[in-house]
């Protein structure tokens, strides 16, 4: 997968600058952690499926406003075969590797929130299960339910809120916007991710 090879080079670029703005008084860093729930589907011509993962993430910001980050999730479900054919879920799976600005436009002892607007990809793949017979799966193949496994443009546009629990440690809300191309297809997907967040610098 060279192609995600190249995204996570890109994402890494993005926090070397950031890294660069650290000293500078009001300069902070931050690292992030947690449970990812998405509503998505690699398969867009189908109805989209729960997905539950996992993301972590880490940003410095170069003064009180401004920063820049990445961010890597993994996001996991399962799919019913179409009506008439018996046979197990198949699975499928995406893995996101974004990278970009961030905005924070509150800031105080308690709560901090932001904008961000993270772009890179997102490979997909949907699996049928072992158990699956040959028939089934030449009956799933005819209907394009297999065989998908692609690595595709994506961007997510996302609302941290952090309330904070120590001057170290916070809880974070993060709603956002994820959109995916695959098959050429746009596709827009609501993300939410939870987790503690810890944060590094700064007044």
């Amino acid at each position: 997968m060279p192609k995600i090879s190249r995204y996570i080079i890109i994402s890494l670029c993005f926090m070397f600058v950031a890294a660069q703005c650290l000293p500078a008084q009001d300069a902070s860093a931050e690292v992030f952690g947690g449970y990812s729930y998405a509503k998505a589907n690699p398969l867009v011509t189908l109805p989209k499926q729960n997905m539950n993962g996992w993301v972590g993430s880490a940003a410095g910001y170069a003064n009180r406003w401004f920063g820049a980050g990445l961010e890597v999730a993994g996001q996991f479900g399962t799919l019913p075969p179409p009506s008439g054919i018996t046979a197990p879920n198949l699975t499928f799976k995406e893995y996101s590797y974004l990278a970009g600005p961030q905005f924070r436009f509150v800031k105080t002892g308690k709560v901090q929130a932001a904008a961000k607007l993270l772009l890179g990809g997102v490979f997909g793949q949907v699996n049928l299960d072992k158990q699956t017979s040959a028939a089934a799966s030449a009956q799933l193949s005819a209907a394009g339910y297999i065989g998908f496994n692609q690595t595709k443009f994506a961007m997510l546009v996302a609302v941290p809120v952090d309330v904070g629990l120590t001057k170290l440690i916070g809880i974070r809300v993060e709603p956002g916007l994820y959109l995916t191309d695959f098959s050429k297809t746009k596709q827009s997907n609501f993300r939410l991710s939870v987790g503690p967040v810890f944060r590094f610098g700064g007044k």
